[in-house]
This record gives structure tokens, C-alpha cells and sequence, in this order.
């Protein structure tokens, strides 16, 4: 535990406050979806170019991940959260009441601000417990929050029906709201008396750039992860053309992933209570590995049937949950003084590595509308990351700092 956080104890209100500031981040990318294409009609705008408040919104993520994370190694977690909460709610208010396109898209990007709060919460549990029992807690965290993602969509859609789809935009300024009186009343200074680098921000990053450490589990998470984005861009297609299934057995498919995740990450709270958080992290790779590799073994033998392909990427999903905690709780403690500027970094390089490749399965599965191919692109990058968890758990080095 860190000197600064020796009197802080995580109880169940700062706990709700830290899972609400990683989940809303993922309300605010899915739960105005359903009304994507009413609002397209609205702004008078096609479908691809109203897209561009998703894509807009990842790409305005990863650089306020990079920001909030450097400025709160510097200026504490509290008040850059405060901030980026602000920025979020007042984001909200224009969307809902904006009236042309482009006055939408720019305070919809303004709403990436919120994607702080995902970075700092594990920085601010990194603050409080060593490197084990922050992959514990994370994984507990990545359980709750995965329920955002499966709700979201849901919620979304009955109020596109009922209110219309700027509600949702007035129910994230009420989240806004929320979270920043929990933010108030439930949640101290954590890095106050953490020892920080007196070097500058870009001088930081480019140091964490240059650690092997932070590379190979960032590389982890980022190829771990990118089999979530290629799985999810690449499906609809793949289901509809090949399994002939329909929008709402599609939907089910999709969900499969994300119940995988969300046991996944059960199960590595669990298993880091008497493991290390390397035999975890590997067990994650292995089954995401193991289930992928099956995958393609069923289809090259003829059972292209949705079952064999659902089953086995549930796995990828299962892995990914015993994968992101301790791979996210070791990146923070690669330089410990760095903590919230590594936690940033990481999830931009992941945010851009999932743009990538996303755009490369749409082309893919485009020319190649079978599942063969998707599972081809989902296989290399679980074997890469698989062969990058091997080396660091043999590492010298990294088994030390595991200790």
C-alpha cells in the first residue's frame, strides 16, 4: 500500500463511486446507438457521416486518456476528475440542444472528457494496494462495469421511443451530476503523497514508451482487445451472409463475448486471492488462445454452424477478463511515480490499435463474409499476445517486481 493511501480504506460507497466512473464512459459510447439513424434523419445527414459521433467520440478518448492521465500525476486525482466531469456534463447540455450537425459532433467529442474517469479509477486504486490486490480490485471493478455495455443499448432504446433520442443526452448530463457529488462527498486525494517525476509530461511519456515492461503489457492488452473489436466490427456481417441470422440473434451472438468478459473477470478477482497475477494473466491468453484455435479447427472440419462459433469466442471473451486486470494493474506499477500517465497511455494505444483494426476487419470481412475469416484475424493477434504473457512471465526481471 502507498504511504498515500495508509488511512484510506476502500469501503462500498468509494467501491460504487470507482465502478460508476468506469462504467459511464461506456454508457456514453453505446446507449444512444439504437437512435443512430433517427438521428441521421434529424440532422438531415447520411448514416456514415452521423457514424462519425462514434468515431469522433474514440478518437477524442484517447487523447483526454493521455491528458488526464499525465495531468493528475501532477496536479492529483481529485480535481482533474473534477474537471473532466464538468467538461463532460456541460458536453451533454450542447448535445442534447444542438441543432445543426457539426454543433453536435463537436460536443459529442467534447464528451470523451468522461473516459477519465475510467483511467483514474485504476490509478486511484493502484494508489491505495500493492500491484496484487489492484489486479483484484480491477477485475472486480471490469466485472460491474461490463454490465454497462449489455444495459446500455437497452435503456438507450426505450428512451429514443419514449422521450426521443435527446433525452438520453440529458440523462447523461444527470449522470454528469451524479458522479461528480460522488466524486465530492466519497472520494479522497489518493496520489497526494506519491513521489512524482519532476520531468515533463512529454518527457514521461516517452519514457514509459521506451520501458520493455509497459510495451509488453500494453502490447497484452492491446492485441487482447483487439479480438473483442475485430469480433464485434466483423459478426453482423458474418451472421447475416453466412447463418442467415436475424438483427436480434445477432444481438444475442454479440452478447456472448461480454458474459465471457464479465465471468472472466469474476473469476480473476478470485483466482489473484492465491495466484500470481502472471499465472492469471496467462491463463487469460490460454483460453482465448485454446477456444480461437478450436474454433478454426471445427469450421475447417465443416461445422460452420453459429453454436461452434459463439461457444468457442465466448472463450476470447473469458480470456480477455482474466487478462485486462492484472495486465492494467502491472502497467501502473512500471513506474509507480507514473501511475495515472500509464494507465492514459495504455488505454490510448488500445483505443487506436481497436480503430485499426476495425477498419481492417470491415474490409476483410467486406470481400470474405464467412467466419473462417474472422476467426483468421482474432487468431493471430490471441497467439501473439499469448507469446508476449510467456516472456514476461519468464522474464527476470518481471518476476521480481511480481514479488
Amino acid at each position: 500500500m502507498s504511504d498515500s493511501g495508509k488511512d484510506i480504506g476502500l469501503n462500498y460507497r468509494m467501491a460504487a463511486t470507482l465502478v460508476l466512473l468506469s462504467a459511464v464512459p461506456l454508457l456514453s459510447l453505446n446507449m444512444f446507438l439504437p437512435s443512430l439513424d433517427i438521428m441521421a434523419r434529424d440532422f438531415r445527414v447520411s448514416y456514415d457521416t452521423m457514424a462519425w459521433a462514434i468515431s469522433g467520440y474514440l478518437a477524442s478518448t484517447a487523447v483526454f486518456q493521455v491528458c488526464a492521465g499525465s495531468l493528475a500525476d501532477r496536479f492529483g486525482r481529485r480535481s482533474v476528475l473534477t474537471c473532466a466531469l464538468c467538461i463532460f456534463l456541460s458536453a451533454s447540455i450542447g448535445c442534447a440542444v444542438s441543432e445543426t450537425y457539426l454543433a453536435f459532433l463537436a460536443f459529442r467529442m467534447l464528451q470523451g472528457s468522461v473516459v477519465s474517469g475510467m483511467v483514474l479509477s485504476r490509478a486511484i486504486v493502484s494508489d491505495l494496494f500493492d500491484r496484487k490486490r489492484t489486479a483484484g480490485i480491477i477485475g472486480y471493478i471490469a466485472m460491474a462495469m461490463s454490465v454497462a455495455p449489455i444495459i446500455g443499448p437497452f435503456i438507450g432504446g426505450y428512451l429514443g421511443e419514449v422521450a426521443g433520442w435527446r433525452a438520453i443526452f440529458f440523462i447523461y448530463f444527470l449522470l454528469a451530476l451524479s458522479l461528480l457529488a460522488l466524486v465530492h462527498f466519497h472520494l479522497p486525494e489518493t496520489g497526494g503523497d506519491v513521489e512524482h517525476s519532476e520531468s515533463s509530461a512529454l518527457s514521461s511519456l516517452l519514457e514509459l514508451l521506451s520501458n520493455p515492461r509497459f510495451l509488453g503489457y500494453t502490447s497484452i492488452m492491446a492485441l487482447s482487445t483487439a479480438t473483442f473489436y475485430i469480433f464485434i466490427a466483423g459478426i453482423p456481417l458474418v451472421a447475416s451472409r453466412q447463418f442467415m441470422m436475424t438483427q436480434a440473434q445477432i444481438g444475442l451472438g454479440l452478447g456472448s463475448i461480454t458474459v465471457g468478459f464479465l465471468i472472466g473477470s469474476l473469476l480473476s478477482g478470485r483466482l489473484l486471492e492465491f495466484c500470481s497475477s502472471h499465472a492469471v494473466l496467462l491463463s487469460g491468453r490460454l483460453a482465448a488462445t485454446i477456444g480461437l484455435s478450436a474454433c478454426a479447427c471445427a469450421l475447417w472440419a465443416g461445422l460452420e454452424m453459429p453454436m461452434v462459433l459463439f461457444g468457442c469466442t465466448s472463450l476470447v471473451g473469458l480470456g480477455n477478463g482474466l487478462t485486462m486486470p492484472s495486465a492494467s494493474a502491472s502497467v501502473m506499477f512500471v513506474r509507480k511515480d507514473l501511475a495515472a500517465s500509464a494507465s492514459g497511455l495504455s488505454d490510448a494505444v488500445i483505443v487506436t490499435a481497436g480503430a485499426v483494426v476495425t477498419a481492417l476487419t470491415g474490409y476483410v470481412v467486406k470481400t470474405f463474409p464467412d467466419a473462417m475469416a474472422l476467426v483468421g484475424l482474432m487468431l493471430p493477434a490471441a497467439t501473439v499476445s499469448l507469446a508476449i504473457s510467456v516472456w514476461m512471465s519468464f522474464n527476470g526481471k518481471e518476476r521480481t517486481a511480481d514479488n
